[in-house]
């Protein structure tokens, strides 16, 4: 599940300098996880792996979070070994 709000988080649309900025509600419905409470704690702990952060970045009180630069290279790493 954890991969699953990784890739909602990294989109169709994602750029370096324009990060996809989603509220958790949102997250929750593009993830397909009915629980935002669920989606919370997988944000905490890819945050903890430095591959989503909160905006603004360090307000861990704010229900918009964003993917980083290694969190996007993850789904790509992930998306190339699934054509494999």
């Amino acid at each position: 599940n954890q991969i699953t709000v990784l890739k909602s988080l990294y989109g169709e649309t994602f750029t370096p300098e324009d990060p996809k900025l989603l509220q958790i509600d949102q997250i929750s419905e593009v993830s397909g996880l009915n629980d935002e409470r669920e989606v919370q704690r997988y944000l905490y702990i890819l945050e903890g792996q430095k591959l989503v952060t909160p905006y603004p970045e360090g307000d861990f009180t704010s229900k918009t979070w964003h993917i980083t630069k290694i969190g996007a290279k993850l789904v790509r790493t992930i998306a190339k070994s699934a054509l494999n």
